[in-house]
């Protein structure tokens, strides 16, 4: 019998499930029969100042509760397996969600965001580029080994995990995809 799964796809502002990392994250999910749930939150950041940290602050809780009450709707009983993957954003949702909720889903963080380390549960996995211009990749090699959380650092990619070579970012991409494939 086979057993039920469930993804959850948190994308982050900006980086919807639509694009490289959530689009095939899905497809191997999809291909290994898990049922999926988008959860969109991007039009609370339409206009937003990314730089003014009070209007960040306000509209992230905002986006948060939206998610919250999206992801409360789910009954996690009948799912055997739980993955969160998320891109950026989504991974503070992810994690706070799961640390709330006293949950410990397996998760697959793309491009993390340093405040969802400190809400890390479960096992988890993330990605990201030395040359994130969010991150301070020094401060998540640290953070990701305290937590004991694998971090797969790609050399000179952005916080996409883009390098602007096509070719070296669909080598990182089939790398990404390749670690994801076997979490999954």
């Amino acid at each position: 019998m086979n057993s039920k799964k469930l993804a959850v796809i948190l994308p982050g502002t900006g980086y919807t499930k639509d694009k490289p990392l959530l689009y095939y994250a899905q497809t191997i999910a999809i291909k290994k029969e898990y049922e999926i749930v988008n959860v969109d939150y991007d039009k609370f950041f339409v206009g937003v100042n990314y730089r003014n940290p009070d209007e960040m602050n306000a509209v992230a809780d905002k986006a948060y509760e939206y998610a919250a009450e999206r992801l409360d709707s789910i009954n996690y009983n009948e799912y055997d397996k739980v993955v969160f993957i998320g891109k950026s954003f989504g991974t503070i949702v992810g994690a706070r969600y799961a640390t709330e909720h006293n949950m410990a889903p397996t998760q697959i963080w793309y491009t993390p965001v340093m405040d969802a380390y400190d809400k890390a549960v479960g096992h988890i996995v993330a990605f990201m580029g030395d040359k994130d211009p969010i991150a301070d990749v020094n401060a998540a090699r640290k953070k990701a080994e305290e937590k004991g959380i694998p971090l797969h650092v790609y050399p000179n990619a952005n916080h996409s995990l883009a390098t602007g070579d096509a070719l070296v970012d669909i080598d990182a991409l089939r790398d990404v995809m390749t670690i994801t494939n076997e979490i999954l």
